[in-house]
């Protein structure tokens, strides 16, 4: 039973950040606004599991793994309720990031409960586990959220999610050992707050760029340039700090860093932005979009599967640097899209998408440990997890900030009475100034241009972190030094 809920923590998290994809037509429509108003949906998810991955670890250190998972899915099960009451775009945007910030307790206390509860002989087969359950959700939520558009509005979706976690709470506490944790433990509550509000301001600011320079654009990268240098420089005088920048001068775990990023700012953010778009071009319902989905999210889960397996055979510079080039690869397939394209044509890039985040995802754990000393290895990893969700949250706002640019100039071309209004998703806008006939054919052209744009600038990024990964990680680290690592990490999760 361990095991299981263990597993369901990395299942519900994951089901929940790509939910709204295939929603946001709808929630655009229901609550009155364009889909460029709706991409903090995303990116605030990943912004709340992100920063605060590093806070949930030192809770479950002080309070016990099994009773802040406990807590974190009973309000995982509230917000998601509070998700599918929202009646505006900022309700719902702040229920979001309070959800992935109740997803970064889940993450942090599910691998320490398998270090605290497994025998060492399953515990590789529990991990297996655990990766899988990622891509299971991924593949669930936007399925989902499809259905439940079948048969109604997008509220149910969040209403599911709320009541499958509010049972998986109700499993913990029957099933989980529930003693306190052995820590004395605080949290850093400055750093916290530095790194979340700093991120919040890059993230906002590189959201807004696209329509143009404003006064809150400047507030928000204001933020970012005071509160982020101002984060470092209070972590140098830390004992243990949320992040060490001397790990940076270890270039095995810069390399997995790095290649950690790639594959959060590329196909992990263009998975999340290609939804909302097959919707409106290619007329597909929701249901139809989650689908389309499944061929790149069930592969990643599948072989995730194998990752034991295929790490015994291959090195981890072999794993990252042959997934982020297939996942470059993917990208680039895709990026010839045009608007008379059918699944058949999607279906080559997807395929290679999903064989890449499977063959990667599972070795960025390791990547994050290799080479660095066993007493870092806990703050190394953590740094690393925080890294690849804050690479959702950024990628998203900045590829989506790239689409909303590309679409803005091909409409200027297309239809520049409407121009704007196009780029902005605002359809029935458009048409009160143009025909109908030609607000769509310039809006299929337009988002197509803009997609088109963000999957060659993804395939870029993915194939850079391929190289970099290739150059920095070593051909085949030594297996006895990952073991050590592995397991000082596992302690140090599990709250010992």
């Amino acid at each position: 039973m361990t095991v299981a809920a263990a597993a369901l923590a990395p299942f519900v998290v994951f089901a929940s950040f790509p939910l709204p994809i295939v929603a946001l037509p709808a929630i655009g429509a229901d609550l009155g606004v364009g889909l460029s108003e709706l991409s903090l949906l995303v990116s605030g998810y990943a912004l709340g599991l992100g920063a605060l991955l590093l806070t949930g670890g030192a809770l479950a250190d002080r309070f016990g793994a099994a009773r802040v998972w406990i807590g974190a899915m009973a309000a995982f099960a509230v917000l998601s309720a509070a998700c599918a009451l929202a009646t505006t775009v900022p309700l719902l945007v702040g229920a979001r990031i309070a959800q992935g910030a109740a997803g970064a307790a889940l993450m942090a206390c599910s691998l320490g409960l398998i270090a605290r509860n497994v025998e060492p002989a399953r515990r590789g087969g529990a991990v297996a586990l655990w990766g899988a359950a990622i891509g299971a959700g991924l593949s669930c939520g936007p399925v989902g959220a499809g259905l439940a558009l079948e048969f109604g509005r997008w509220r149910p979706a969040f209403a599911v999610l709320a009541a499958v976690a509010a049972m998986a709470a109700l499993v913990g506490v029957v099933a989980l050992p529930t003693p306190r944790g052995t820590a004395g433990g605080r949290f850093d509550l400055v750093g916290t707050v530095l790194l979340s509000v700093g991120l919040g301001g890059l993230i906002l600011g590189v959201s807004w760029v696209g329509s143009g320079f404003s006064m809150r654009v400047g507030i928000a990268f204001g933020l970012a340039v005071v509160l982020l240098p101002l984060f470092v420089a209070t972590q140098r005088g830390r004992e243990v700090p949320m992040f060490d920048v001397g790990l940076l001068r270890i270039p095995s775990y810069t390399g997995g860093l790095v290649a950690g990023l790639a594959m959060a700012l590329s196909i992990l953010s263009m998975l999340v932005l290609i939804g909302p778009f097959l919707q409106v071009v290619f007329g597909l319902s929701a249901l139809q979009a989650g689908l389309w989905f499944l061929p790149a999210t069930g592969l990643s889960a599948v072989v995730a599967l194998f990752g034991a397996r295929i790490g015994a055979r291959f090195s981890l510079r072999t794993r990252l640097t042959t997934g982020l080039a297939l996942a470059a690869a993917g990208l680039a397939a895709l990026a010839f899209a045009r608007t008379d394209w059918t699944f058949a044509l999607f279906l080559p890039g997807f395929v290679l998408s999903g064989l890449g985040v499977g063959l990667a995802n599972p070795a960025l754990g390791a990547a994050a440990v290799v080479g660095v000393p066993p007493e870092r290895a806990g703050v190394a990893a953590g740094a690393a997890n925080t890294a690849r969700q804050l690479g959702n949250a950024l990628g998203i706002a900045a590829l989506g900030a790239i689409i909303h640019a590309g679409a803005l100039a091909s409409a200027r071309g297309e239809l520049p009475i409407a121009a704007d209004l196009l780029a902005a998703g605002d359809l029935r806008g458009a048409t009160a100034v143009a025909p109908a006939q030609a607000v769509q054919a310039a809006y299929a052209i337009s988002q197509t241009t803009g997609i088109r744009l963000a999957l060659e600038v993804s395939a870029v990024l993915a194939l850079l972190g391929a190289v970099v990964a290739a150059f920095l990680l070593r051909p085949r680290p030594a297996p006895e030094q990952v073991e050590m690592n592995v397991g000082h990490v596992a302690e140090a999760q599990a709250g010992r």
